[in-house]
């Protein structure tokens, strides 16, 4: 060892020294961050790294001058290695895929999108600039804005292309009937020819129930810090997304074999969705009767501005596999099932009879499942991916396309 110290110059003894230092109170730093915000995860979180940095300034403090070198050579070569797969996973993948943008607190809707984020404008929505006028806006929630995918994959993108026509995403994850009310009337105010409001079966009239949720701060805060890795990072996202593949991240649940599209369905999920479709629930009926005032509202709201409205009708993945592919379901699949038919009939009826204009994409997705490969994920998300919001942005193109020939 004392010939190994001999031969180290002063230059690299201060440079080991230095690196070690600064590696440390990053740690830290970073450590106190995480650990006096946000939930039990992040706080975790915090902890283990405010061990790591304690131990990278022990070392700086402490240790020999070779260990002291060696550690920081550790150190940069793998911040390097972290870095170069950053860039190389952005250069050539997908990644990182944004599925829950961070948010911040709005008066009306509870919450928008972080304006800071590369792919969200200054109003929070998921959109490149704020036009003074476009030829549509699409409402909804998440599976408007695009989870699963990159902002230009989202269905309201994809259908601006498709149609050679200006589109505004005002979509975002969480929102609901209440939220597409205050919307429509911003809507208006772009002076759009056409505004679709995507309605999801799976859990619209439970976001009535719910009302507008208020911004949670200290959620938000842990949301920023743990799940910015998770959404805003090539390595977190491609890292996330392989662990949600594996074996050991399912719960308990059940594989729906199809050769273009398997997917996974969870217990705990078939739970939620059956909470959030219940028509025999007290609550769930008083929010389709509000959601249907709610739609009211919309249509004449529209009609005095001289904008046509098209609500569309976006199934869950449970449905879309019911009629796709031939399986024994369990009982609480068939139910979910059975339970979003006498929503979707009941909607449909409805809006028939307030001569609101609408689409059901339900015919489209099943159609998708069979003919196209990874519509669904292969894992338990209820979300599309790209192929899917393809698949919905075709089926309201080809609606609007007949409205317009319709006035011709």
């Amino acid at each position: 060892m004392s010939s190994a110290k001999l031969r180290l110059s002063p230059a690299s003894r201060l440079l080991g020294a230095l690196v070690c230092w600064l590696y440390g109170i990053a740690l830290v730093a970073a450590a106190v961050a995480f650990s006096v915000s946000g939930g039990i995860g992040t706080r975790l979180i915090g902890g283990v790294v405010l061990a790591a940095g304690s131990v990278t300034c022990g070392l700086a403090r402490s240790a020999s001058p070779p260990i002291r070198l060696r550690f920081a050579a550790l150190m940069v070569s793998t911040s390097t290695m972290l870095l170069s797969g950053e860039v190389l996973l952005r250069c050539l993948t997908h990644f990182p895929v944004n599925m829950a943008s961070n948010r911040i607190p709005h008066a009306e809707l509870g919450y928008v999108l972080d304006p800071d984020l590369h792919d969200v404008d200054a109003n929070g929505f998921r959109n490149p600039s704020i036009p003074d006028r476009v030829d549509i806006v699409a409402i909804g929630d998440s599976h408007t804005q695009g989870f699963n995918v990159a902002a230009d994959q989202s269905w309201p993108a994809v259908l601006g292309r498709q149609l050679n026509r200006s589109v505004y995403n005002a979509g975002i994850g969480g929102y609901g009937p209440l939220q597409y009310e205050i919307l429509v009337s911003r809507a208006l105010e772009m002076r759009p020819q056409q505004i679709v409001v995507g309605m999801y079966a799976g859990n619209d009239l439970g976001d009535v129930i719910r009302g507008i949720v208020p911004y949670d701060t200290s959620a938000e805060i842990d949301n920023h810090f743990r799940y910015g890795i998770k959404y805003h990072t090539a390595l977190g996202s491609a890292a996330s997304h392989l662990w949600a593949q594996s074996r050991a991240a399912q719960p308990p649940g059940f594989a729906i074999e199809h050769l273009l599209n398997p997917t996974f369905v969870t217990d705990r999920r078939l739970r939620y969705r059956l909470a959030e479709l219940n028509t025999n629930d007290p609550d769930i009926g008083a929010a389709f009767a509000r959601t249907l005032r709610i739609l009211e509202n919309i249509k004449q709201r529209c009609a005095d501005h001289g904008v046509d409205l098209l609500v569309i009708l976006l199934p869950t993945r449970e449905s879309a596999y019911s009629l796709a592919v031939q399986h024994d379901w369990p009982a609480e699949f068939s139910s979910i099932v059975e339970h979003e038919k006498i929503v979707r009939i009941r909607l449909q009826r409805a809006m028939l009879e307030r001569r609101i204009r609408f689409l059901d994409v339900l015919p489209h997705m099943v159609s998708a499942v069979r003919d196209t490969p990874d519509v669904y994920p292969n894992y338990d998300e209820g979300h599309p991916l790209s192929a899917g919001y393809e698949a919905y942005a075709k089926a309201v193109a080809g609606a609007l396309t007949s409205i317009d020939l319709a006035q011709r």
